[in-house]
């Protein structure tokens, strides 16, 4: 995006190195050779090789054993996969990260109804089909809790797409910021909405991507024009690199519904969620017209708060160029600005029927009724009825869950973050 809007310089949230020598948790773990290749080729000068060289040792070897754990996967069920159909009517989950975008993910799965992508199948996307029987062999890999918020963490749990499709692709995703924090600015914001978005990137906009796909422009909220220097025509490659990886592990995910319950009607709608397609709700409908989306939204500070609390928490795991406070503060300050504007610019192009908003403190006070709610509005009143007492069961195991303490904002972290993200204040009467 375009240069930064900070009218408090030198104001900025204070993290914690930690985890420097940790390789576990990282979620380039079942990257495959030619991937890492790219992605090394396209960033050797940005990494910290002194400081991550054990980082990039490990993700090496791991790379070289996906990519021996692969070949049974891509032999036994390439043409099964090349050939799975989707089903035309996923359920698509948007909000910014730390609004509770998780929580309704896990209690959605639930419902039998839909496939997802689970923490299994995000982790190693090249052979997760083969390796099903085996995965419990890679436990050690985990924690037992998710460090950002001591959810219980195992490989059934629901995960991002965009996880496997930052892995498949080499890294042609927003969440390489993390990997390499001060590149973010000038590397990879493009990877949002690839030029497709409210907010420019030139002449490649709405020429690819499955038919066009959208309304693209013609949005009331402003996004600045792409910072990065890349052309079209590489912004293009890098989309259709994108749009590939995802349509192929989506297929994938389908499969393996339909492999684990042959009984089911298949192909089964997907449950998606990764954060930062909430930028991308034109790209998602040009591939999915009668897609649904569910938008969840949070007050804002408590979000700001959440996401420092995450980045302090998490992102040690995984960098592989050391950080700078201003440049992870910036990350989800902008983060939020882009997901933001996108879907609010777009919100107006999905029908009525097809999308519902709700609070983080609707889903915290009250989630059974909630749940009600989203399923009124689809159609599926009766289906809810019958998935009730799993949905009862699942809160009642959430009463002695403890939420994470977060920092106190300083008075000038809070301003900075009111004067940002200030739209979104008015938008959903946060005050």
């Amino acid at each position: 995006m375009a240069a930064t809007r900070n009218s408090h310089p030198g104001v900025v949230y204070k993290f914690t190195p930690k985890n420097r020598w940790d390789v576990k948790l990282h979620f380039f773990s079942g990257i495959t050779a030619w991937p890492w290749v790219k992605f090394l080729v396209r960033h050797v000068t940005h990494i910290d090789w002194a400081v991550y060289w054990h980082r990039v040792l490990f993700l090496s070897i791991m790379a070289v054993i996906n990519t021996l754990l692969a070949v049974p996967d891509w032999i036994m069920y390439r043409k099964r996969v090349d050939s799975q159909a989707l089903h035309p009517e996923p359920v698509i989950i948007l909000g910014h990260p730390r609004t509770g975008t998780t929580h309704l993910h896990n209690i959605l799965s639930l419902d039998p109804a839909f496939a997802f992508c689970n923490t299994f199948h995000a982790g190693f996307p090249s052979s997760f089909v083969f390796l099903a029987p085996y995965r419990d062999l890679l436990s050690p890999m985990l924690a037992p809790t998710r460090p950002m918020d001591n959810m219980a963490l195992h490989w059934d749990l629901p995960a991002e797409d965009e996880i496997a499709t930052t892995v498949l692709s080499g890294g042609t995703s927003p969440y390489t910021s993390i990997l390499l924090p001060r590149e973010a600015a000038r590397s990879f914001r493009d990877f949002f909405t690839f030029g497709r978005g409210s907010g420019g990137g030139g002449s490649s906009r709405g020429k690819r991507g499955g038919g066009g796909g959208g309304r693209v422009g013609g949005g009331s909220v402003p996004v600045p024009a792409p910072a990065t220097a890349s052309g079209a025509a590489a912004l293009a490659a890098r989309f259709d690199e994108w749009r590939g990886c995802l349509l192929w592990f989506l297929r994938k995910v389908t499969l393996a519904a339909a492999l684990s319950d042959p009984s089911a009607a298949s192909p089964k709608p997907l449950l998606i969620k990764s954060p930062v397609h909430t930028a991308r709700v034109r790209l998602l409908r040009a591939e999915f017209p009668k897609a649904r989306f569910l938008y969840i939204h949070r007050h804002p500070l408590h979000v700001f708060q959440s996401a420092a609390h995450m980045a302090d928490a998490y992102y040690g795991y995984t960098y592989l160029q050391q950080p700078t406070d201003a440049a992870v503060t910036e990350y989800i300050l902008n983060q939020y600005d882009v997901l933001y504007n996108e879907y609010i610019s777009a919100r107006g192009d999905v029908p009525k029927d097809r999308l519902h908003e709700l609070s983080f403190d609707q889903l915290e006070d009250d989630p059974l009724s909630t749940l009600r709610a989203i399923y009124a509005k689809f159609g599926w009143l009766e289906r809810f009825e019958s998935l009730l007492p799993k949905f009862k069961a699942y809160c009642a195991t959430l009463g002695d869950f403890k939420r994470n303490h977060h920092n106190t904002l300083s008075p000038e972290m809070a301003e900075m973050v009111r004067e940002r993200w200030a739209p979104s204040f008015k938008e959903f009467g946060y005050s």
